[in-house]
């Protein structure tokens, strides 16, 4: 008995191209895709790296403040978003932890370098080269301190910039032109200057808006630490008129008396704390001025790291109510 055998249907070799077309079609859009939440992710962290210099895990409030910057000073903006993006760069490179990378836990310091670098001196090869070298130098330190749990604040611009400074005979940086003028004790308008200060704004009116954009996060935080400072403002005020000399230091009282307002307040501590850490970082802006000043030695934001270490050593008020919002704690700040 004859076996019977299944016809064969004749396929049409459209029937296979077709076929490959649209896998290949799927895969470019699937490509298209992956690229552009890459772009997405990239954007997010070198906004990030940029507002967590004030505490805040926010990409749409770092691109607001680079935008500030730019007004002020679009130098130190271009040079701060290059640092930021080299930081996420190596911090992929050296796959670290990317919940840290996309908030920008790691890449502050670095950005905040780069915007210092590009406020105080002119661009040139040394320059680039040395900045990649500092860059890397503040995310690894970050990433270290982060770690072992430790709260690295902006400890490693700190190293970073100081280095530099000893390093300033051999690297023979080339200073800029002074630009805008240093915070004036004078006016109240010293206040806002020291908020815009924190990332090299002088003008008190880009000052007041770089406050705004940090009251857009958190309102609360940022008006006890406005609060802080006018009670520092008003203590120079008076000591300048018997101690001239200390107009010479009010500028880095504000910032650091500012930064130690406002990270504790971001830190969730009590009202009583936060002022604490705005006058202790101010004490030790004195003590470290009559120490490094002779010597030509800016101590940058030190102080605020002191201060604010010190106030997390203290027992928190826990009867003091939840009054900021819920955040991603920083293992690197």
């Amino acid at each position: 008995m004859p076996l019977l055998r299944a016809a064969r249907v004749p396929v049409s070799p459209h029937v296979k191209v077709n076929a490959n077309a649209n896998t290949n079609t799927n895969a470019n859009a699937n490509a298209r895709s992956r690229w552009l939440i890459d772009v997405l992710h990239a954007l997010h962290a070198l906004g990030a790296n940029v507002a967590q210099i004030y505490f805040i895990p926010s990409a749409s409030i770092g691109w607001l403040l680079l935008a500030v910057l730019a007004l002020a000073d679009w130098p130190a903006a271009l040079t701060g978003l290059a640092a930021s993006a080299g930081a996420s760069c190596l911090a992929t490179a050296l796959r670290l932890r990317h919940e840290s990378r996309h908030d920008g836990r790691l890449g502050y310091n670095a950005a905040l370098t780069g915007i210092a670098f590009g406020a105080l001196w002119r661009p040139d090869a040394v320059f680039v080269a040395w900045l990649a070298v500092c860059v890397g130098l503040t995310v690894i330190t970050t990433a270290a301190l982060a770690r072992y749990r430790y709260r690295a604040l902006t400890l490693p611009f700190v190293g970073a910039m100081s280095l530099t400074w000893a390093m300033q005979p051999w690297l023979r940086l080339l200073p800029r032109a002074p630009g805008a003028l240093a915070c004036d004790t004078a006016t109240p308008g010293f206040v806002f200057c020291s908020v815009g200060q924190v990332v090299f704004i002088a003008p008190l009116v880009l000052g007041l808006l770089t406050w705004y954009v940090l009251a857009l996060w958190n309102a609360r935080a940022t008006l006890w630490a406005l609060a802080a400072v006018i009670l520092v403002w008003t203590s120079l005020a008076a000591t300048t008129a018997l101690w001239p000399a200390m107009a010479g230091q009010a500028g880095g009282i504000g910032i650091n008396a500012f930064l130690a307002a406002f990270g504790l307040g971001m830190f969730e501590r009590s009202a009583a704390q936060r002022f604490a850490g705005a006058a202790l970082a101010s004490l030790l802006c004195i003590v470290l001025g009559a120490m490094l000043g002779p010597r030509g030695w800016p101590y940058f934001t030190l102080p605020f790291n002191l201060a604010v270490w010190i106030m997390l050593r203290l027992p928190a008020d826990r009867r003091q109510p939840r009054l900021l919002r819920p955040w991603p704690k920083r293992q690197a700040s």
